[in-house]
Parts: C-alpha cells; sequence; structure tokens
C-alpha cells in the first residue's frame, strides 16, 4: 500500500509539473493590474493591467537596431508578433506585424508578414547617432531604452493617399485585443483573422525614434528641400484610433491626436508645442478612444508630404501601455 501511495504522489506531483510548464510556454507572462497583489488580482478587474515589455522573449525582439528578423528571409522571422494575455482574463493584447500582399515582384505576388507593410516591433536599441532607415528600432531617450530602462514596441506605418487611399488603415500597425491564439493568417492570401476581446485603452508613454527624430531637426534627402521640419515650419503627429471591430468601415469609437514635433505657429495651441520636437518619453491620456475598444489604429500625419506620401519617417516608440477590462 505505501508503494502505491508513493506512485500516486508522485504522479500527482509530476502531472502539477507539466500543467505548470505548459501554461508558462503559452502564456509566456502574466501582466498584473497595478498596485494590486495576491490570488484576487488574476481574475477580470476594472483596474488597470500595464504592459510594459520588460520580459518579452529575444524571439519577439527585433534582432538588431534594423530589425532584420521582421522581414521575409530573415532569421527567426517575427510574423504574428508578441502576444500577452491580462492577469487569467483569457484576453490577450497582441502586438504584430501587417500581413499584405506585397507591392513589387512578378505575379502573382505573394502575401508575406513584413515589416514594410507597417506593424510593431518590439525593441531595446538606443543609438542616438544613425538617423537612417538602418536604424529605425532605436529609440531617441539620451541612450536610455524604454520608460523603466527596458523594452520598448517600435510602430512603424501610416495611411494617406498615396499608399491606402480607401483609408483601410492596411499600412497601420496596429493593436488588438483578443484570444490566445491572436490574428493569425487563416486563408493564405487574406487579411489575417481573429477573436474579437474588448476593453479600455487608458494611456501609453510615448517618445520619438532616433530616425525621425534626426530626419525631423535636420531633414534629408527624401524631405522637401532636403530641409528640416524647422526650415519648414512643418509639424509631425500621431494618431491613435480606435475600433470596436477590426473592421475599419465601421465608425471609429474615438480618436487622439499626438503631436511630435510643431514648428507651424497656427498649431501652437492644439500641439502644445513651441517650435520644437517631442523629447523624452511623455504620457498620453487615451480615454478619449472610449469603451468597448477591441483594435486601435497607429497612424501618422505631417506637414511634410510629396505626390508619394508622407515624407516624415512614420514611427514612434510606445511603452507602458495600460489597459483596463
Amino acid at each position: 500500500m505505501k508503494k502505491n501511495l508513493n506512485f500516486l504522489m508522485g504522479a500527482v506531483l509530476l502531472m502539477a509539473t507539466v500543467l505548470f510548464a505548459s501554461c508558462n510556454a503559452e502564456d509566456d507572462f502574466l501582466v498584473s493590474p497595478v498596485d494590486s497583489t495576491g490570488a484576487v488580482t488574476r481574475s477580470v478587474t476594472t483596474d488597470p493591467y500595464v504592459i510594459d515589455f520588460a520580459n518579452v522573449p529575444a524571439a519577439y525582439t527585433a534582432s538588431d537596431k534594423y530589425g532584420a528578423n521582421l522581414y521575409t528571409g530573415g532569421a527567426g522571422q517575427i510574423t504574428e508578433g508578441y502576444k500577452v494575455q491580462l492577469g487569467n482574463s483569457g484576453t490577450y493584447v497582441q502586438f504584430p506585424v501587417n500581413y499584405l500582399e506585397q507591392e513589387w515582384g512578378e505575379e502573382p505576388r505573394p502575401w508575406q508578414y513584413d515589416y514594410w507593410n507597417g506593424g510593431l516591433a518590439v525593441s531595446d536599441y538606443t543609438d542616438i547617432t544613425d538617423g537612417t532607415y538602418l536604424n529605425q528600432c532605436s529609440v531617441y531617450n539620451g541612450g536610455i531604452a524604454g520608460v523603466d530602462n527596458d523594452k520598448f514596441v517600435v510602430a512603424y506605418g501610416y495611411s494617406d493617399f498615396y499608399n491606402d487611399p480607401l483609408s483601410t488603415y492596411d499600412k497601420c500597425a496596429k493593436i488588438y485585443l483578443t484570444d490566445a491564439t491572436g490574428y493569425t493568417v487563416v486563408e493564405e492570401g487574406t487579411p489575417v483573422e481573429g477573436t474579437v476581446k474588448t476593453g479600455t485603452f487608458n494611456s501609453v508613454y510615448v517618445c520619438n525614434t532616433t530616425y525621425s527624430q534626426i530626419v525631423m531637426r535636420d531633414g534629408n534627402s527624401f524631405t522637401t528641400g532636403g530641409k528640416s521640419l524647422e526650415e519648414q515650419e512643418g509639424w509631425f503627429k500621431v494618431e491613435f484610433i480606435g475600433f470596436a471591430s477590426s473592421d475599419t468601415s465601421v465608425a471609429p469609437t474615438g480618436k487622439v491626436t499626438y503631436y511630435l514635433a510643431n514648428f507651424d505657429k497656427s498649431k501652437e495651441e492644439e500641439s502644445g508645442l513651441h517650435g520644437e520636437i517631442r523629447t523624452g518619453w511623455n504620457q498620453v491620456d487615451l480615454t478619449d478612444l472610449g469603451t468597448g475598444v477591441h483594435m486601435v489604429v497607429v497612424n501618422f500625419v505631417g506637414s511634410d508630404k510629396s505626390d508619394y506620401g508622407l515624407n516624415t519617417p512614420a514611427y514612434c516608440a510606445l511603452d507602458n501601455l495600460s489597459i483596463s477590462l
């Protein structure tokens, strides 16, 4: 009898170990509510959850300051992107790279996950001197990374008259609330599909990337006349647009605009900037996106544009995203 009891106890311990490892492998880690402790917080709550990206595994992080693993053919390519569960709620936040038909190459052009389609890239790069696209994953924050000097996420892509004339936001970065499966390719050559979950986006910290900061400050071969934004008396801003589903043909739940730079005197009041480029990490209130939000589109708009669209690099870094369910 004693022998059988020891066997049963060993089996129970083995099962518990397997279940624990399985849960950790699927969830990566659970984002807990702010200022809360104990088992009571491991359920659906109205307290905010904060995603700070500190513990994102290397497999979901840009492999270098360019992000070679964000493109087809790159070693360890990132496709659906990083997702994390909010407590034990069954609701996950997903930060994907867009899956779209490629705009060049021989027909039929393939559908692929590629960062040039727009999307979100987790990063910890801090190079503040290289003002080219080869440094697109670095934050401009004095050589320091995220809000807590750890990882952050870089949003890239924009929708305008040239690259997305139907205003479907196909080329924009999108943050989804969904389930454990996330938004994935269900049928090759068609848009990704996923389960709708909703919540309230409270706030996010925003900082310029090095690439966009230096181009706005100094200009480059793509800016109008090679001039800086100050010389053009121009401006640049990011827009956060909320939707109750992934269908952007339905009216948005709300919109928040945040200026990343402004040298236009007529926009000083609305931008809160008086001839300057935004510096450091700044918290942006997202509550005007409303409640019952499923997807947040990150779009960029600026004064410096041409027949081929926006000339200012369409990037910003995000960190410490606060969400309530």
